[in-house]
């Protein structure tokens, strides 16, 4: 063995009328760290169902996911109890479940593995019934409990000498992402892109910490328009190692939208697209740049090229949404461009529902603000659609102060709120408070 990724077990040959190596089960605010274990499975040989990558929104979810369930070879179940959706959980694992005993006595059995991002059992969990907890992965997974899962995949115990390997390389990298995001608080950008350019196992085995520099370099707007910078450069060597990563390949087309080359994030994240990569973060990085174009568009007098642009935009969160209805993100996304195309009923309707789900959120957590901060921000977006302006100012407010090192992530916000005040009646004093507050030029 070379790497620790060499003690991964791989993929058992799939008969006729098996397309799928494994099948991931997920719920959408655990899509980054669902979209990494894709990148690790891949590099380890195995082909992956990722719902939001295959299905057809409009043509039947549920019998979409049976069919591809069917035709799996084995799957994961992976779950947080930030998801709060215990009922979805629970049909999951009977899913599975009845897909595993079924198989019973076959030349190809069905395996599954419950993967647990907090170390919470979720309900359902049948005895004897492998379970692995990855609350000590929180950035995706690597190491022993990678190990042990594609070694579950096969219905087989891991080896004491992969299990290990694994380990040790778990000891030399856990700290990892804790100190890059301490870097990136101190402002040391230049140690990050030489952990990322370096040979340190931790970054050169795998994509999800360089992919991890990579976003913190972004959300810390370490690039001007039109020069990648030190998020570039980090970026050019993290894909020279991993040139398939759908996570770096997707922040390669968000660092190209943040620097203004839209016509090329617009390449990159359509090639995505176009691969059957058509999951909520990609279809919401393509609509931003959608978004972006209709400024463009706009600022030229170019009315109906802005307008089509905008629709767009909208049409793209909007199949996100649909697709996936728990997914906040492409909601509010959704919400804000009918509001800047003058539908404000539809944009209050779809601005309802993400408020909705983002209450079954923090209940779950106690009533504890988000540590993401997109999800955080996106509540007081909801609720200035909504008419809602003294609330929304206190929580973009919070958000920011919370949040204050993400210049990259502060400067989206700004634009967005921007785009809003333009378009909503809102009150002189929360627009007021608003420009202040996010720099909001009103030239």
């Amino acid at each position: 063995m070379t790497s620790w990724i060499d003690a991964c077990a791989r993929p058992r040959v799939r008969p006729d009328g098996f397309d799928w190596d494994v099948f991931l089960s997920y719920r959408s605010l655990d899509r980054e760290w669902t979209i990494a274990l894709y990148d690790a499975l891949s590099q380890c040989g195995y082909r992956v169902f990722l719902d939001q990558f295959v299905l057809v929104a409009g043509k039947g979810l549920t019998s979409q996911l049976g069919q591809n369930l069917e035709r799996s070879a084995s799957g994961v179940l992976i779950w947080s109890t930030r998801t709060g959706d215990s009922a979805w959980v629970e049909a999951e694992i009977d899913a599975m479940s009845a897909r595993q005993k079924n198989s019973q006595g076959s030349d190809f059995p069905f395996f599954y593995v419950v993967a647990s991002l907090d170390g919470k059992k979720p309900p359902g969990v049948l005895g004897g019934q492998l379970y692995l907890d990855f609350s000590a992965y929180p950035d995706g997974p690597t190491g022993v409990e990678l190990v042990k899962l594609t070694a579950g995949l096969r219905g087989e115990p891991p080896g004491a000498e992969a299990v290990r390997m694994a380990a040790d390389f778990d000891t030399a990298r856990k700290k990892e992402p804790a100190d890059l995001r301490a870097l990136a608080q101190a402002g040391l950008f230049e140690e990050m892109v030489a952990k990322v350019k370096g040979d340190d196992p931790a970054y050169t085995t795998t994509a999800q910490l360089p992919a991890k520099a990579v976003e913190l370099l972004i959300s810390s707007k370490q690039y001007q328009a039109g020069d990648a910078g030190r998020a570039g450069e980090a970026l050019t060597a993290a894909l020279a190692r991993f040139p398939e990563s759908v996570r770096l390949r997707q922040l390669q087309g968000l660092l190209l939208r943040r620097t203004g080359q839209l016509e090329r994030a617009h390449y990159e994240l359509s090639k995505l697209l176009e691969e059957s990569q058509r999951d909520t973060e990609t279809l919401g990085m393509l609509a931003a740049v959608w978004a972006d174009r209709w400024e463009r568009h706009d600022s030229k007098g170019e009315p109906d090229e802005a307008r089509d642009a905008l629709e767009q935009s909208q049409v793209l969160y909007a199949e996100g949404f649909s697709k996936i209805p728990t997914d906040t993100y492409t909601g509010i996304n959704a919400a804000s461009k009918a509001a800047m195309m003058g539908k404000i009923e539809q944009a209050k309707e779809l601005a309802a529902k993400v408020l909705e789900r983002l209450e079954e959120l923090a209940r779950t957590r106690g009533g504890a603000p988000s540590s993401d901060y997109w999800e955080r921000v996106t509540e007081p977006e909801a609720l200035l659609l909504l008419g809602e302006g003294e609330r929304a100012c206190k929580l973009f407010h919070d958000a920011r102060v919370a949040h204050q090192g993400e210049k990259g992530n502060l400067e989206s916000t700004a634009k967005q709120i921007q785009r809003l005040l333009a378009v909503l009646p809102v009150e002189e004093a929360v627009r007021a408070r608003l420009t202040q507050e996010f720099h909001i030029s009103t030239g």
